[in-house]
């Protein structure tokens, strides 16, 4: 350092012995053990470029960040339910979204939103007890709630997302072969026609489960040849229209002219008849609508287009989720499945 006069220059030099004189009165003062923590954490943060000072103004403003957010994990939950549920979001989507953040809420919920921490995160999905997908799925809701207190501005950054991602296996989804389908509709034609419609639906419109048990027959417009899922009864709340394949008209028709709800009282036991009069030794988890996308698929090699019948936005989520190898020749069969001349005489049930 350089002065103008040794004046200036004293002054500075009497500074300087005043401040090292003080700090280490206070040096000498630290108790041993507190006197080696301050060393060990010196060495620590010197191997990331940082300083003491560095990790108290961290921590420090880590700490005033829970002291000014005091909207616990449970409350935000409620907020977001809430919130969401005023931006038109389907009950289906609530539903889910209410339940795992429930099981969240169940560890967290008195916890500020705040003070939770990227390794708290990633070693509570880890300790979750079940697949790769249902972890995936807790991931993915628990990330939504974070996102909304980003919006909110009660944090900077969305931990989850530096949270680790389960490796899913890249298994394709398991379809039905035509003959089995066929097998499928001949026999919910023999013993429960009453709910050879969901199934037909299903395989030849690629309508997910949820959405056909909440489907009314006035929304199949055999006519105008199309089905219409209105966005209350949408997974994604965005209303779509299906087009009617010829065959599957073929399976509807007879139905012509019913109301009411299409999934008839007592469904289940029906199908599980239809399940042992078809003789099927599988029955593919969601293996309707994952039939309908791979045939659909390699009928019309227009990905956009089967997206858009399935409801999804883009064509990723097709390949990502219901690609499966289908030869063109299978395809040609599988939309030729139609009722045989002599059992295609079903009788609609009256409402």
């Amino acid at each position: 350092m350089f002065f103008k006069t040794r004046s200036e220059a004293d002054a500075e030099r009497l500074r300087q012995l005043t401040t090292l004189e003080r700090h280490g009165r206070e040096a000498v003062a630290l108790p041993q053990h507190e006197l080696s923590e301050f060393i060990k954490a010196r060495k620590r943060l010197a191997e990331h470029g940082k300083t003491i000072a560095d990790a108290a103004d961290f921590y420090l403003d880590h700490l005033e960040r829970v002291r000014r957010c005091k909207s616990t994990v449970a409350e935000l939950v409620a907020e977001l339910l809430e919130a969401k549920r005023k931006d038109g979001c389907s009950e289906i989507y609530l539903r889910d979204l209410r339940n795992l953040l429930a099981i969240f809420s169940r560890d967290f919920g008195n916890r500020p939103i705040a003070g939770i921490t990227v390794e708290e995160l990633d070693n509570w999905l880890r300790a979750l007890d079940c697949a790769p997908k249902t972890r995936t799925n807790f991931r993915t809701n628990i990330a939504v709630l974070f996102s909304y207190a980003v919006r909110r501005r009660i944090l900077d950054f969305n931990p989850v997302l530096h949270t680790a991602k389960p490796k899913l296996p890249d298994n394709p989804p398991e379809i039905f072969s035509v003959d089995e389908l066929r097998s499928l509709l001949e026999a919910a034609n023999r013993v429960a026609p009453d709910v050879l419609p969901m199934l037909a639906i299903g395989a030849f419109a690629g309508v997910r489960d949820a959405e056909i048990k909440r489907l009314d027959w006035h929304e199949i417009d055999l006519v105008r040849g199309h089905i219409e899922i209105k966005g209350a009864k949408a997974k994604s709340a965005r209303r779509r229209i299906i087009p009617i394949q010829p065959n599957l008209a073929a399976w509807l028709r007879p139905y012509s002219g019913k109301k009411g709800r299409l999934t008839p009282e007592g469904y289940r036991s029906s199908l599980e008849r239809v399940r042992k009069a078809s003789k099927l030794v599988r029955w593919p988890q969601n293996g309707l609508r994952h039939s309908f996308a791979s045939y659909r698929l390699a009928a019309t090699s227009n990905a956009s287009l089967v997206a858009s019948e399935l409801g999804h936005t883009s064509s990723v989520m097709l390949f990502n989720t219901y690609r499966e190898v289908v030869l063109p020749s299978e395809a040609e069969r599988y939309w030729k499945i139609e009722p045989a001349a002599e059992t295609g005489k079903v009788v609609a049930f009256t409402t």
